[in-house]
């Protein structure tokens, strides 16, 4: 239940209507890019190992041939999926493409990652659908459209769990797909 609400409250937190916060830094038209704001997502204490409740680093016990792949026409109920039933998806790989945005936690100096699309929202189409992700490797420029493989791992933030990708590859692309799904 505590995911289900946490869930509601993200999916609501990306789905505002205000145009205060819209022309304040979350949409730039002259830039091109959106600005993921900071307070949606400050988690407050910083993600450790500690918190995680998948041993995903052990690429051993990862079945590489059996990766769930998340595709444009059924992109948000399959994100959904994924954060509705965490358990089902505990260390599977998954495999997505979308934009790329992150920001740094000014209070912990955790850099966040995340890979997502733009979706229906109370406004037209001003909702998003994705994931946060961990990545060792080199980080993409904003606004790059981004492939990106990883394991499904649950972390426990403030006593609510949430889903991570734990990155083991990631790839810009060139040819981008629908930044703009429905389902």
């Amino acid at each position: 239940m505590k995911a289900v609400l946490f869930l509601f409250i993200v999916l609501l937190s990306f789905s505002s209507c205000s145009k205060k916060e819209y022309n304040d830094g979350w949409f730039d038209i002259e830039k091109n890019y959106v600005d993921i704001p900071q307070k949606k997502y400050d988690y407050g204490n910083p993600r450790d190992k500690s918190n995680d409740k998948t041993n995903s680093n052990d690429t051993s016990k990862i079945d590489m041939n059996n990766i769930i792949e998340i595709k444009e026409r059924m992109f948000i109920n399959q994100c959904n999926d994924v954060y509705l039933n965490p358990d089902d998806y505990r260390g599977k790989l998954i495999k997505l493409e979308g934009i790329y945005d992150g920001f740094t936690d000014e209070e912990t100096g955790e850099k966040l990652n995340f890979v997502f699309r733009y979706g229906p929202g109370c406004c037209g189409y001003d909702g998003v659908a994705g994931f946060e992700f961990n990545y060792n490797g080199k980080i993409p420029n904003p606004q790059d459209w981004i492939e990106v493989v990883g394991v499904v791992e649950i972390l426990d933030i403030d006593n609510y769990e949430t889903v991570r990708l734990n990155a083991i590859s990631l790839n810009v692309l060139d040819k981008r797909g629908k930044e703009f799904v429905a389902n």
